[in-house]
């Protein structure tokens, strides 16, 4: 029980500050030093915004610990030999490597995808998702901004994965960095994918700031974290051209 608490500690500690370092440097780059020629890629009034963020961090803090506590479980599983989690990354051969992140991608955005349309009926979003979207104009520290329900429940499923679906270590840390990044980019307020991207397969396939600011404004489309699959396919996908995602003449 003692190391447990000691995991739980130290996995605290990696989430929050992970969170607090993307957070803080995008914060810095797009909301203090705010360069001028970025203003044609900005979603929203950032003025408007800056009374939330005090909340945003308290929630998104709360958010870490309730993550660090799976987290620290699954340490002690890996440890102790008892999930699908490996060393050897030749074990399952060179290409099961990418291949397995994706795999772990597609499952998490499909469960992120039913859960999030799970949250948005009235009477539980009321009770469980409208903490998150007290944020209509998002901000980098809105990522992890979350009720403890919906933090439990965005917290389980990569620790039932790896029970599951074999996945190297190496993977298994590039998807957790992932999420943070993924989270908080597209939580900016501003669209920090290049022209071509958005004009591309990224765009066309990809959540990115425009998408997700989007369901932030509209609350029934865009539910996707990483892919724009389940939403294409759920016909909830909805995507406007702004300035920035426009063809230069």
């Amino acid at each position: 029980m003692k190391q447990f608490g000691i995991s739980t500690l130290f996995m605290f500690a990696i989430l929050s500050t992970r969170y607090l370092i993307v957070s803080s440097v995008l914060y810095w780059l797009l909301w203090v030093r705010r360069p001028q020629s970025w203003e044609v890629r900005r979603l929203h009034d950032l003025d408007r915004r800056k009374s939330k963020i005090k909340s945003e961090i308290k929630w998104s803090i709360f958010s870490c610990l309730i993550f660090a506590l799976p987290s620290a479980f699954i340490m002690e599983m890996i440890a102790l030999g008892q999930t699908k989690v490996y060393i050897n990354p030749i074990e399952y051969g060179w290409l099961y490597l990418p291949l397995s992140l994706f795999i772990y991608l597609f499952l998490h955005d499909t469960y992120f995808y039913w859960t999030h349309r799970w949250l948005h009926i009235p009477s539980i979003y009321r009770r469980f998702h409208k903490v998150h979207h007290e944020s209509i104009n998002p901000t980098p520290w809105t990522s992890f901004s979350f009720d403890p329900v919906e933090s439990i429940i965005t917290a389980i499923i990569i620790p039932v994965l790896v029970f599951i679906i074999p996945i190297h270590i190496s993977m298994v840390v590039s998807l957790l960095i992932l999420m943070t990044i993924f989270g908080v980019v597209n939580h900016t307020g501003y669209e920090v994918y290049p022209r071509s991207w958005m004009r591309g397969f990224w765009g066309k396939n990809w959540i990115t700031p425009t998408h997700h600011t989007l369901h932030h404004h509209k609350f029934n489309c865009n539910y996707g974290l990483y892919f724009r699959f389940w939403d294409t396919l759920m016909n909830t996908d909805v995507m406007v051209k702004t300035p920035f995602t426009l063809e230069k003449k």
